[in-house]
């Protein structure tokens, strides 16, 4: 079918709207980049070679796929023995051409994978020249390229290697794949768990991960058990499924053992504390031995993303670390110009050493970008694998190099960004003969033979500082314990609360939101209640006091109110009460008082927990005046002695009258 050139120019700007955009080298000038979904890496001579490629997104390039009237140009390279080769070709470069072959179409057949539309490329191979069959001579590394076209119309092209080998054994190089899953603390200042979305989302990457992989593919897995503690505490539903997921999982990898919450090694060791590093790391240990099912976590190898020194050697040295694992941030720490990630070190301090391991930096970045489909990602890290096994045995000495040779990989943001390039490598490496997946505790036993490499200088987290200020925070917490008593487990969630700021990932900035937070609640705690200082009056010398309570706070305090007279002329009965404020509410404390004497008596009011630790103290004067009870005694018997008074007139007033009337008193004579 003969197209216009304005039919032309629209699907070639079409292309380029969908961001597949042609190199300038002639044998990549194509109008449309081919997905490869899936396809072969290793193989032998004879076998076919399968390639199945995404549906293109211009129709006219999907009918090229399948057109009879389509040939294709399968063009295969010289045997590859350098990373550096294969990271070019990736980048677009050409190669030396060793064989090729023409094909007839349709060249691709339309098919379907994973219920997508797809078309399949089935390319017979041989060690002679056939009709149909790409010509293969000898093992090796290649690049594979197909083009297809139409007459000099449309041109679309598909990338990737092919690994061929033979029956023959290998010396296999060892590639141990480590997963690090970290991140900022769940627990929030004020006591609340949220998870962050970056975190959550890491998490997600790991159980696609873990999930995907091959099953016998054990890989090593660094959880912060911080992370997966505050997971566990969410109250979104979707994080509980995640939790429960990763809980199903994990124990088919390894998983390594962690400071509860980030701890960093160098810092603690400067500071020589050694008991608080433990109490993390146990703490760490209780929840990881909850995921490994009837295995312990084993403390063999230590996986980091910060610089271990020396000071830090002897630290973990002291907790059975025999090998530490250098993943993300930590590789970049200054080991010398001349370190190769390929290879164990001896890390020494002036009394232990440790095998050092390093993930290699731009296998972590292609872990993270991809570059092309999944599939091709993956294979363009797998096929740069085995670049690299091939040039470490072209060495002076052979295979026998690979015996002190090794291959970390690690993604740079610790888990993999893109989980199914990861999962796709594994399986490519899996069927790769000359490469060995391993587990990590198949690294280097001892520091025997390995050759030597200083340990890095790190700066430090003053941990002094923080520890004094989080002991002092807590201090003070605990000595409210007994008033926030009746609060659901406030005080425990502020002294974690408190524990979060001791996290040596954590900003200054980010440290202080998590100690002010407490200091001001627990202030509002003790100031929450103001004692009065005004005067009272008592008419008699035995009386009530009546002292009112108004707690401003937002929870309900246990307190104990104390009396007592400094002159000890005023004594109470009962001495104290125990009282408990509701939240923004208000109390009313009485209590008998009796006055040893008259005058303006001073009171001295505690208000304190009930084990002693004073929250307020107030002075308040007492005027005993008795005068008014004085008067009343005075008035009773004043009455009596009225009343006295006019018995005795009466009778005397009687005497006298009957006096007069007697006989004697009444004769003339």
């Amino acid at each position: 079918m003969i197209r216009s050139f304005g039919t032309r120019l629209v699907v070639v700007m079409s292309v380029v709207v969908l961001s597949v955009i042609a190199s300038a080298s002639p044998s990549s000038a194509v109008d449309y980049r081919l997905e490869i979904v899936t396809g072969s890496f290793t193989s032998r001579i004879g076998e076919r070679v399968i390639l199945t490629v995404a549906e293109p997104q211009i129709e006219e390039i999907a009918d090229l796929l399948d057109d009879p009237s389509a040939t294709a140009i399968v063009s295969l390279s010289k045997p590859l023995t350098q990373r550096t080769q294969v990271a070019a070709i990736v980048a677009g470069g050409e190669f030396d051409e060793e064989t090729r072959v023409v094909l007839t179409g349709p060249v691709f057949a339309a098919s379907t994978f994973n219920d997508q539309n797809v078309y399949q490329l089935n390319l017979p191979t041989g060690g002679v020249q056939r009709d149909g069959a790409l010509r293969i001579t000898r093992e090796g590394l290649r690049a594979l390229r197909i083009t297809v076209t139409r007459g000099d119309e449309l041109f679309a092209q598909a990338n990737t290697f092919l690994n061929v080998v033979t029956n023959r054994t290998y010396a296999p190089l060892p590639v141990f794949f480590v997963v690090d899953a970290d991140g900022a603390p769940a627990l929030q200042p004020d006591g609340t768990i949220r998870l962050g979305d970056s975190e959550r989302e890491r998490l997600r990457d790991l159980r696609d991960l873990i999930y995907r992989k091959p099953p016998a593919a054990r890989i090593g897995v660094r959880i912060r058990p911080d992370l997966f503690d505050g997971l566990a505490r969410s109250s979104e539903p979707d994080d509980q499924q995640l939790r429960e997921d990763l809980f199903n999982k994990l124990p088919d990898s390894d998983i390594l053992v962690a400071t509860f919450r980030p701890t960093s090694v160098a810092s603690y060791a400067a500071a020589a504390l050694k008991t608080q590093f433990e109490a993390q790391l146990l703490r760490g240990e209780m929840l990881l031995d909850t995921l490994n099912g009837a295995d312990l976590a084993t403390r063999n190898t230590w996986v980091t993303n910060e610089p271990v020194d020396a000071a830090g050697i002897d630290l973990l040295r002291a907790f059975g670390v025999t090998n530490v694992v250098a993943v993300g941030p930590a590789v970049d720490a200054s080991y010398g110009s001349d370190t190769d990630a390929a290879r164990p070190y001896a890390m020494r301090s002036a009394l232990n050493g440790v095998v050092l391991s390093l993930a290699d930096s731009r296998y972590a970045q292609l872990l993270d970008v991809p570059t092309g489909t999944a599939h091709e990602s993956a294979v363009a890290i797998a096929a740069e694998i085995v670049a690299q096994r091939e040039s470490i045995a072209a060495s002076a000495i052979g295979a026998a190099a690979l015996a002190n040779r090794q291959v970390v990989l690690s993604s740079a943001a610790g888990v993999p960004a893109e989980p199914l390039i990861a999962t796709t490598l594994l399986r490519l490496l899996r069927n790769t003969p000359q490469v060995s997946l391993r587990q990590l505790d198949e690294l280097a036993p001892s520091l025997e033979g390995l050759a030597r490499i200083q340990p890095p200088t790190v700066p430090v987290v003053d941990v002094l500082s923080v520890q004094s200020r989080t002991n002092a925070a807590i201090s003070a917490v605990e000595a409210l314990r007994e008033v926030l008593a009746t609060n659901d487990d406030v005080v425990d969630t502020w002294i974690e609360v408190i524990d979060v700021a001791n996290d040596t990932a954590l900003s200054e900035q980010r440290r202080n939101e998590y100690l002010q937070t407490i200091v001001d609640q627990v202030e509002s705690v003790r100031s929450g209640v103001v004692l009065p200082n005004s005067s009272f009056t008592f008419g008699s010398r035995d009386s009530s006091l009546r002292i009112g309570l108004s707690n401003t706070s937002r929870f309900e305090l246990s307190v104990r109110l104390q009396f007592s007279s400094p002159t000890g002329k005023l004594s109470f009965t009962p001495g104290f009460v125990d009282v408990v404020l509701p939240a923004n509410g208000q109390r009313e404390v009485v209590v008998d008082a009796s006055a040893r004497s008259n005058g303006l008596i001073p009171v001295e009011l505690v208000l304190m927990s009930k084990s002693g630790t004073v929250l307020d103290v107030s002075e308040l004067r007492v005027r005993v005046n008795a005068i008014a009870g004085l008067g009343r005694g005075v008035s009773v018997v004043f009455l009596l002695l009225l009343g006295a008074w006019w018995f005795i007139h009466a009778r005397r007033s009687s005497r006298k009258k009957n006096a007069k009337e007697h006989p004697a008193l009444r004769s003339k004579t």
